[in-house]
C-alpha cells in the first residue's frame, strides 16, 4: 500500500509542478512582476511557512540549535536560488510553457545531481555512476540544442520581424539556461542543511518531514530576492497600483493557486519518495521531473503556443521532449548505482 500511495503522490507532484505556471498565463491587466510577486508571497512565504509549522512545529527552536555558520551558508544558497526563481519566471514568460519546461527542468535535473557530485565527491566523476550521470547530462544538452533549434525555427517562420525576434529568443534561451543552473541550488543547499535535518529529527520530527526544515528557511530567503526584484520593477514602472486595479481579486487568486501548486508539489514528492523507500530515487525522481516536463509542454501546446508553427519545428520540439525524458531516467539510474 505504501508503494501505491507513494507512486500516486509522485504523480500528483509531477502534475502540480508542470501546471503551476499555467495560472500566470491567465491573469489580466497585470504585468509579469505583479503575478510573480503574488505567487512568491503565497508559495515561498505564506503556504511554505504554514506547512512547515504544521509538519515541523517549533521551527525557531530547531534553527536556534544549529550553528550560525550553517544558517548563513544556507542563506547564501537560498538567495542564489531566489535569483534562479526570478529567472525561471522570466524564462517561462518569454519562452512559453511548451519550450520553457523542457529546457529549465532538464537542467535542474542534470545540474542538481552533477554539481553536488563535482563539489563534494570529485573523485567519483570517473566511477560508473559518475559516467552514467555525465551521459545523462550530455543528453540534456542535446535536448536543449533540439529545443533551441525548434524555437529558433518557429520564431523565424512567417514573420517580417524575424531578425529582432531571433535576438529576443536567444536572450530568452540564455535566461532559461541561467534559471536551470541556479534553480538546482536546493540540491547543494540540502547538503549544507544536514544539521538542520538532524536537529529536526532530534526534536521528534519524522524523517519523512525533517527535510522540510531546510525548505522553510531556504524558500523564505528566496522569497526576499523575488519580492525585491518584483517591487523594483513595479516602482520603476509606477505600477504598484495594479494590485487595486481591475480584476485584482481574480489575479490574486490565480497567484495563490500558483503558490499552492508549487509548494504542494515539493511536499507531495517528499512524502511520495519516502513511501517508495529505495524505489524513491529509481522511480520517484524521474517520474516527478519527466512528468512535470511533459505536463508543462502539453499545457503550452493546449494554450496554442505552437499553433502557428510548421511541422519541422514541432517535430524538433517533440524530439527534444523524448531526449529530455530519457536523460532524466539515465540521471536517476546514476543515483542508485
Amino acid at each position: 500500500m505504501d508503494l501505491v500511495s507513494g507512486f500516486l503522490l509522485v504523480l500528483v507532484a509531477g502534475v502540480l509542478q508542470g501546471t503551476f505556471v499555467l495560472p500566470m498565463t491567465l491573469t489580466r491587466h497585470w504585468a509579469w512582476e505583479h503575478t510573480w510577486a503574488t505567487f512568491s508571497f503565497f508559495g515561498m512565504l505564506l503556504f511554505n511557512g504554514a506547512l512547515a509549522l504544521v509538519f515541523l512545529g517549533d521551527l525557531p527552536a530547531i534553527y536556534s540549535a544549529v550553528p550560525v555558520r550553517d544558517l548563513m551558508v544556507l542563506g547564501i544558497f537560498g538567495a542564489g536560488w531566489g535569483v534562479g526563481a526570478v529567472l525561471f519566471g522570466v524564462g517561462m514568460d518569454r519562452l512559453g510553457m511548451a519550450l520553457g519546461y523542457p529546457i529549465i527542468m532538464g537542467l535542474i535535473a542534470s545540474m542538481g545531481a552533477l554539481i553536488p557530485l563535482l563539489v563534494f565527491y570529485p573523485g567519483d566523476v570517473l566511477a560508473l555512476h559518475g559516467l552514467v550521470l555525465l551521459s545523462g547530462t550530455a543528453l540534456v544538452m542535446v535536448g536543449i540544442v533540439l529545443s533551441a533549434r525548434a524555437g529558433a525555427k518557429k520564431t523565424s517562420e512567417n514573420t517580417p520581424e524575424a531578425s529582432s525576434r531571433r535576438r529576443a529568443f536567444r536572450g530568452a534561451i540564455m535566461i532559461a539556461i541561467a534559471a536551470g543552473l541556479l534553480s538546482c541550488l536546493p540540491n547543494v543547499g540540502i547538503t549544507f542543511g544536514s544539521r538542520i535535518v538532524d536537529e529536526a529529527i532530534t526534536a521528534g520530527i519524522s524523517p519523512v518531514f525533517a527535510g522540510n526544515a531546510v525548505w522553510g528557511l531556504f524558500f523564505a530567503l528566496g522569497f526576499l530576492v523575488n519580492a525585491a526584484w518584483c517591487l523594483f520593477l513595479m516602482i520603476r514602472k509606477g505600477s504598484i497600483g495594479a494590485f487595486a486595479g481591475p480584476e485584482a481579486g481574480r489575479n490574486i487568486l490565480l497567484g495563490a493557486a500558483m503558490g499552492a501548486m508549487w509548494i504542494g508539489s515539493f511536499y507531495a514528492y517528499g512524502m511520495g519518495a519516502a513511501n517508495l523507500g529505495t524505489w524513491g530515487p529509481i522511480l520517484g525522481w524521474p517520474i516527478f521531473i519527466a512528468l512535470s516536463i511533459i505536463v508543462g509542454n502539453l499545457w503550452g501546446l493546449w494554450r496554442g503556443e505552437w499553433k502557428e508553427a510548421s511541422a519541422r519545428p514541432r517535430a524538433l520540439l517533440n524530439r527534444s521532449l523524448i531526449v529530455m525524458t530519457i536523460a532524466v531516467v539515465v540521471i536517476a539510474i546514476s543515483q542508485v548505482l
